[in-house]
């Protein structure tokens, strides 16, 4: 079992654990068996972002290794693994459930969608074998080898998780995102004006979406940070902590499924360049469908986290771990 008693530690190991995911799959993302391998190898990546940002305070590390190269890094793998994705819904979310005449649109499309992964294909091998990606990896088993650490690294890790997961719960909770399809409670008073989620018609939710995809996307991605951020140190809180990072997983899986659906049926329209309602009627129906239902999942999450109540119960759970100098696991990083 790892021992992390210090900031710094705590860093050392997590910096450790994944850059080793990422040069162990990158190897096999050159071979393209599996798309599975260029999915760990993305999260890795994203999870050292992660790391850096949140640990960067403890720690110096060299030029070579920065947030806005390691963020980089992923944004070019994920070409590759958003078309993937695609492929994937589309082959198994929609073709069995079309009728035989619209499913020569879907094929049409992925026809096309095939073409393109033989593009980000080629642009992530140039990634992985460039002498860049190279010093990459050498800075990183360098630095591991001999860390390097500010005066904070020697603080112990307890003693600034409030420090280090309050600012980014803070991010989460600010998002604007969260007032979307929401109202002030007319039963609250003027003193204490809470918000609570309207009732919508499935046409107004259609247009709601349409129109407020972009901040929905954009929550998406902070609830992507927070929860990445608070994996990091789960394991230095108890069962109450675990709950509420599932609850932001939760927000991130559902407003992704709304991002994607989104994003298909706009891709779809622009390949095969027609109005999908009425080219395909079924296949509509269904993305229709798929949105209504995400939104009825997304609302009792959104009601939840704009109680201000639930929001002082959570600040005040990340200001409490549970240990001082105890050993804790690190299975959850």
């Amino acid at each position: 079992m790892e021992t992390t008693h210090s900031f710094g530690d705590r860093a050392v190991f997590a910096f450790g654990k994944h850059t080793g995911k990422i040069f162990k799959y990158a190897p096999r993302v050159l071979k393209d068996q599996d798309p599975e391998d260029l999915h760990q190898l993305r999260v890795g990546v994203r999870r050292l972002r992660t790391a850096v940002i949140g640990f960067m305070p403890a720690v110096q590390l060299p030029q070579g290794i920065t947030e806005r190269k390691i963020g980089k890094i992923g944004q070019q793998l994920g070409v590759q693994r958003d078309n993937d994705v695609l492929q994937e819904i589309l082959l198994h979310k929609y073709l069995p459930h079309l009728p035989t005449s619209e499913q020569g649109c879907l094929e049409k499309v992925l026809k096309r969608l095939q073409k393109e992964r033989k593009q980000a294909f080629k642009a992530t091998y140039k990634l992985l074998t460039h002498d860049k990606f190279t010093q990459f990896k050498q800075s990183w088993e360098i630095w591991l080898e001999h860390p390097h650490f500010t005066s904070l690294g020697g603080l112990a890790i307890a003693d600034v998780l409030p420090d280090l997961l309050l600012p980014q719960l803070s991010q989460f909770f600010l998002h604007p995102g969260w007032l979307v399809g929401t109202e002030i409670d007319p039963d609250t008073n003027s003193s204490n004006r809470r918000r609570r989620c309207i009732n919508l018609s499935p046409t107004a939710i259609e247009t709601l979406l349409d129109g407020e995809e972009s901040i929905l996307h954009d929550l998406r991605k902070e609830a992507k940070r927070t929860r990445y951020q608070m994996e990091l140190f789960s394991d230095y809180f108890g069962e109450e902590y675990q709950q509420l990072l599932a609850q932001v997983k939760m927000t991130q899986e559902i407003l992704g499924n709304l991002q994607d659906s989104f994003v298909l049926r706009a891709m779809v329209e622009q390949y095969l360049d027609v109005d999908l309602k009425q080219l395909c009627p079924q296949w509509s129906a269904i993305f229709h469908g798929d949105r209504l239902g995400y939104w009825d999942q997304w609302q009792p999450l959104q009601s939840q986290f704009i109680d201000p109540v639930y929001r002082h119960h959570c600040r005040q759970l990340v200001q409490n771990p549970l240990v001082n100098s105890d050993q804790p696991t690190s299975s959850n990083l």
